[in-house]
This record gives structure tokens, sequence and C-alpha cells, in this order.
């Protein structure tokens, strides 16, 4: 994923599955849980 081995091995290990979670959204192999778009964040009148 881009790191050396020592930086790998002393990363959080919540930290590795979180990025695992979006190697593998961004190769289609898991969707994402939710989906927003930009008028579920900002409330349309702002």
């Amino acid at each position: 994923m881009g790191m050396d081995s020592e930086e790998f091995w002393l990363m959080p290990i919540g930290l590795f599955f979180d990025l695992w979670t979006c190697h593998k959204q961004w190769h289609g192999i898991e969707k994402p849980k939710k989906t927003r778009t930009i008028d579920d964040i900002i409330p349309p009148g702002i």
C-alpha cells in the first residue's frame, strides 16, 4: 500500500483496517456501507 515494512508494522491496527477497506472499495471488491451525496451533507438554503 505504498509504505515500507517498518511503517506498516508500527501503524495502529485500526488504521490498517480503514486503509484496507478503502483499497477494496477503490478496486470494486466491496461497496461502501453508506453512499452520501453533497445534498445529504449541506442542507438546502445555505
